[in-house]
């Protein structure tokens, strides 16, 4: 499958959209650089979209798209709100509406651990979700499943689990950057699926070489409940004090001034949007990472 059509070393463009998508435009760093959320975000926006299939597994409806704009292809996944399955603890029909939310709060955040995802209504199933597609690396193993001599020594363990056939594993996880911006993002965003196959170690701009590429969180549709929600595998920076960025965004959510509520108030409800500013609150005063409560599930499941 084609993911571009332009010569991706070439750096003679005129064109904005064209520098950033070729890599051209310094940016601030590897995996989410401002130049090339913009590009995707665009592309993913005004492109020319040709839906390829539905995306086996899935729990709902979803598609491989492929995306054409200024003279490059690029994969994406939509998800219509049509075609998601009711939710006994989500309103019906959001979850598409929650991962633009959670895009947009790690892009006002200066995240970027989520890929560029937009709302599209002029897709074949209706309203839904369109995210850039992340291509895997091949070489990240920051969340392993291992036999417990087998945990790779800068890891830490999660939980221990006995497979059908009677063998014993553990899930273990990296204490790194990428890791840690992702958790701290399920933190606000009070993600209630962060199983280990929802963190992709790879690009959604292969073409723009390995500047490009970065940890991602994708599947943020469980995501802004009212009520603590967090289930997650990688509870392994709890005790962590929170750096100065990490409390800079933590104080950002906590006012809720007008710039972020007007980027989230289209995809979520005023309670919600209220509750966020709770979680800020909150993991503010606390000033660390904390620990996985004792009085509800706190693992997906399954975790992988």
């Amino acid at each position: 499958m084609q993911t571009s059509t332009t010569d991706p070393n070439s750096t003679g463009s005129s064109d904005p959209d064209e520098r950033a998508g070729s890599g051209e435009a310094a940016g601030a760093g590897g995996g989410d650089s401002l130049d090339h959320r913009e590009f995707v975000e665009a592309a993913l926006e005004r492109g020319e979209c040709t839906v390829m299939g539905s995306i086996p597994r899935a729990s709902n409806d979803t598609r491989l798209v492929v995306v054409e704009y200024a003279g490059h292809h690029l994969r994406a996944v939509y998800k219509p709100s049509g075609g998601e399955v009711p939710l006994r603890d989500f309103p019906p029909q959001t979850l598409a509406l929650r991962e633009v939310a959670a895009y947009r709060l790690s892009a006002h955040l200066d995240l970027g651990v989520v890929p560029p995802t937009v709302l599209r209504d002029d897709l074949p199933e209706g309203i839904g979700s369109l995210q850039a597609y992340v291509e895997a690396s091949g070489d990240d193993e920051s969340i392993t499943l291992t036999s417990i001599d087998g945990i790779p020594a800068e890891h830490t363990p999660m939980f221990a689990l006995r497979t059908e056939d009677g063998a014993d594993l553990v899930l273990s996880h990296a204490i790194d950057d990428d890791l840690r911006a992702i958790a701290f993002f399920d933190l606000l965003a009070n993600n209630a699926d962060r199983k280990a196959g929802h963190v992709i170690h790879g690009s959604y701009l292969p073409w723009a070489g390995p500047r490009s590429i970065g940890s991602f969180g994708i599947d943020n549709g469980l995501t802004f409940h009212e009520e603590e929600k967090l289930r997650t595998v990688v509870w392994g920076f709890s005790q962590s004090s929170f750096r100065i960025d990490e409390v800079d965004a933590l104080d950002d959510v906590s006012a809720m001034n007008d710039d972020l509520v007007s980027v989230l108030e289209d995809c979520l409800s005023a309670p919600e949007i209220a509750a966020l500013k709770g979680r800020g609150q909150a993991l503010a005063e606390s000033g660390f990472f904390p620990d996985p409560p004792d009085d509800r599930t706190v693992i997906p499941w399954p975790p992988i």
